[in-house]
This record gives structure tokens, C-alpha cells and sequence, in this order.
């Protein structure tokens, strides 16, 4: 119940809306369908207009995933503006943050720009010796990585959805490529608004289709920055075999690895409903105004 106020807050101030501002939404909503028009863009995409509670579907331009908005462009930046993004949960890690900034943040005083500090090592738990080299062996192993990714990604899961219910205007979350850490993210908060499993594999599935590696790597030489940047030594081992295409996200019997962190926290907490409330803190009148807000 700690959210009251800004629940409220936020109810009115929705009522409140110009009909000149809803049209200029509309039109602005008019400009694509899921994924985003970037020229610099990757995987930038809207997570509204799927099926979830009581017969209702998301809004569609509240909720946005992507991968690192690094290489956007001024006309990028200028289009992105029209949205009124209130804030950015960045997911990376530090080392991906020295080597790929933010810059459209960095320019953009109004948007809260918010990330948790910590190491890329993280990324794969206490199995990574502490090295570039064994920390790409270990990311490789999917399955591990996805089942860490509820405890890891705990402190940057309570900050999203504490940004979730304390803004009503659109949120971004992005990792490195919009897909792992970002797709377990993604899928905690569709599952909250009562979207179906299949459709939220199917969502997280769309990476796949939407990612552009060569724009994720800019102009970075990573073979220099690989000398002194973790991150960019692990992105120099899977350069090969993401030229161009990423890569699926199957394990080689085609289960997708999301299943893995979603069974983890069924098996660990009960339900994702449970695993919100005790570890997040998001409590069963949070998620309510979550879908009051985010539903239509």
C-alpha cells in the first residue's frame, strides 16, 4: 500500500488530459506498430496492445523495451522526445555503461535516467572465475544464466516498478541488446498485467527478428576497449556469430530461455505474482493500479 498517493495522483492527473494532446498520442502512435522507426535504433519496441486482464489489453506508448540506445541519431532523439518519456531503467552493467553511454539521456534533463551499479561478472553469478574469457563460457550456458537472472536483476526490478507506479508517462528498459536481461523484465511486468505465457514468449521471441548487432557494436574498437573493458572482450567472443543476425533464443531443443527464468522463480517463490510481492515489494494493490493505469 505504499504507493497510494502517487496512485492517486496519477488518476487524476489522467482525467485531466487535453483532447488536443490525446490526438497528437494518436497520431504519434500512428507512426508504427510494435517496433519503433530508428535509424539507430535496436529492438526498440512498444510492449502495448496485448491481450491481458479482465478482456482489456496494454496501452499501447506507457511501456517500452530496448536494447542500448546508443547509436541513436538526432532525428531519433527528436522523435523519441514527442513521446514525454519520463524515465529510462537502464539494466547494464557498469563496464557496458563506460563503453556505451547514453547520450540521448545525457541530453535529456527531463527523462529520470536510472540504473543500479554493478560489475558485468554479475551477469553470470558466483560461476564467473573473474575473467573475460570465463564469464563468456559461462553466459553461453543459457540455461544458468536465466535461472540467476531473478536474484540478480532484483534491486533493478524493484526500481522499475517503483518508477511504474510512481509516473504515468512512458517508461523505457533496456539492456545491452533489449532481450535477456530486458526480456526477463519485460515478462515479469506483462505477467503482473495479466498477460498470457505464450503471448510473453512470443514478445520476448521478437528480439530475434527486431535486433541489428552491427548498430549495438557503433563505432567502438572493441579489440582496444577489449584490453581494459570486460564487456568488450565477452562482445569481441560473439562478434562471429552476430555479424549481421542475431542470434536465437533456444536452447538447441528449441525452449526458449526464458522458460528457465520463469521456472526458476515458480519453483523458488510459487508464482510470479508471489515472487513480486516478497522480493519486490509490489503488493496486490500495486499490481491492481498497475493494470488500472497500463490497461485498457
Amino acid at each position: 500500500m505504499r504507493h497510494t498517493f502517487l496512485r492517486l495522483a496519477a488518476f487524476t492527473l489522467a482525467l485531466l488530459l487535453p483532447v488536443g494532446l490525446l490526438q497528437a498520442n494518436e497520431a504519434l502512435l500512428a507512426t508504427y506498430e510494435r517496433l519503433l522507426p530508428l535509424e539507430g535504433g535496436s529492438n526498440f519496441r512498444d510492449m502495448g496492445g496485448y491481450p491481458a486482464a479482465d478482456g482489456k489489453r496494454v496501452v499501447r506508448g506507457k511501456l517500452f523495451r530496448s536494447g542500448a540506445p546508443t547509436s541513436l541519431t538526432e532525428k531519433d532523439m527528436a522523435y523519441l522526445d514527442q513521446f514525454g518519456f519520463a524515465a529510462i531503467i537502464d539494466l547494464r552493467s557498469s563496464e557496458e555503461l563506460a563503453l556505451y553511454p547514453n547520450h540521448w539521456a545525457a541530453q535529456s534533463p527531463q527523462i529520470d535516467y536510472q540504473n543500479v551499479e554493478y560489475s558485468i561478472f554479475g551477469l553470470a553469478g558466483s560461476a564467473a572465475a573473474g575473467t573475460p574469457q570465463a564469464l563468456g563460457e559461462v553466459v553461453r550456458s543459457m540455461d544458468d544464466t536465466y535461472r540467476n537472472f531473478p536474484t540478480m536483476l532484483k534491486p533493478q526490478l524493484t526500481l522499475l516498478f517503483d518508477t511504474l507506479l510512481a509516473e504515468d508517462a512512458p517508461v523505457l528498459v533496456n539492456c545491452s541488446a533489449g532481450q535477456d536481461r530486458t526480456g526477463v523484465a519485460s515478462a515479469v511486468v506483462l505477467t503482473l498485467l495479466g498477460v498470457e505465457r505464450e503471448t510473453i514468449i512470443e514478445d520476448y521471441l521478437l528480439s530475434t527478428q527486431y535486433r541489428r548487432p552491427s548498430v549495438e557494436r557503433g563505432d567502438v574498437d572493441l579489440a582496444q576497449a577489449a584490453q581494459t573493458n570486460a564487456f568488450a572482450a565477452m562482445m569481441l567472443q560473439y562478434s562471429s556469430m552476430e555479424e549481421e543476425e542475431a542470434a536465437p533464443l533456444l536452447m538447441p531443443d528449441g525452449t526458449p530461455y526464458l522458460h528457465y527464468a520463469l521456472e526458476e522463480i515458480e519453483t523458488t517463490w510459487g508464482s510470479v505474482e508471489a515472487y513480486a510481492e516478497q522480493e519486490l515489494g509490489v503488493d496486490a494493490a500495486d499490481v491492481a493500479a498497475l493494470r488500472a493505469r497500463l490497461l485498457e
